[in-house]
């Protein structure tokens, strides 16, 4: 872990890192693209393409970090990423599932917020 980064700096890259892995694998059905997109504190991965006559447009994946927190505000990937950001050394309770209404979070190991 390299500590001449601040805590957000840290963040930041973890976050990009987590949607730019993402952003690399390709749908098995139809001809969908993910892409990745950040600004200074939301990440988010987004499909879009046509599967049939169907059209794909849709947010996979929105984090944001906030007061030195990582806010899950959507996640659909398959596995969920808090083992992501678990496995790059996040703690607990840098994580709040924002998409839980705020007394649900409770029930988790995770922040409530």
């Amino acid at each position: 872990m390299d500590h001449s980064l601040s805590k957000l700096e840290r963040y930041q890259g973890i976050a990009q890192d987590i949607i730019n892995d993402y952003a690399g694998y390709k749908p098995s059905q139809g001809d969908i693209e993910l892409r990745a997109i950040a600004d200074q504190d939301s990440y988010l991965l987004i499909s879009f393409g046509w599967n049939g006559d169907r059209r794909v447009h849709s947010v996979i994946l929105h984090l944001r970090i906030f007061e030195d927190k990582f806010w899950l505000e959507r996640d659909e990937t398959e596995e969920g990423i808090t083992h992501d950001l678990l496995d790059r050394g996040v703690p607990h309770q840098d994580i709040v599932l924002a998409f839980y209404h705020p007394e649900d979070r409770k029930l988790t190991e995770f922040a409530i917020a």
